[in-house]
């Protein structure tokens, strides 16, 4: 008699949780397309504001954000800007670009704008073979085109 009203007991308490699980999206003013009049509502700690501020910033000025690139040229001789700048022209990668830089004493040209180191040494396997002093560097890149 004990286990039959325990079984009875136990199937009326899953019957009860189970129809107070029934939550529509209605009901929850975040689905409801009138809430807020179409408008997102944030709310946040003033610290947390103050940091992307500051970090929107920091990455509008620098003009970029860190990220990696693969320096594949970087000499200081008399005939370095030429060959970077022949470094530069002839480089041609899966659609990446070249960039020239001068950052004393040495000009240099790296390839690629990767948020990713991971993506950055896929490119460096790449053109290990045509560039063999080649490396990956954590520099400012430029913000992707989407």
């Amino acid at each position: 008699m004990n286990k039959f009203l325990l079984t009875i007991v136990l199937f009326l308490l899953i019957i009860v949780f189970a129809n107070s699980q029934n939550i529509t999206p209605v009901g929850i003013s975040y689905f409801n397309s009138t809430a807020y009049n179409g408008k997102i509502k944030i709310k946040q700690a003033s610290e947390l504001t103050n940091f992307m501020e500051t970090s929107v910033g920091l990455n509008k000025k620098r003009k970029g954000f860190y990220g990696y690139r693969v320096k594949i040229y970087a000499e200081n001789h008399s005939n370095a800007r030429s060959q970077a700048n022949a470094v530069k022209a002839g480089f041609n990668q899966d659609g990446e670009k070249a960039y020239l830089s001068f950052i004393e004493p040495n000009f240099e040209v790296l390839a690629g704008d990767f948020t990713k180191r991971f993506d950055a040494v896929k490119l460096l396997n790449k053109v290990n073979t045509k560039y063999p002093n080649a490396y990956v560097v954590k520099t400012i890149i430029s913000y992707p085109n989407h």
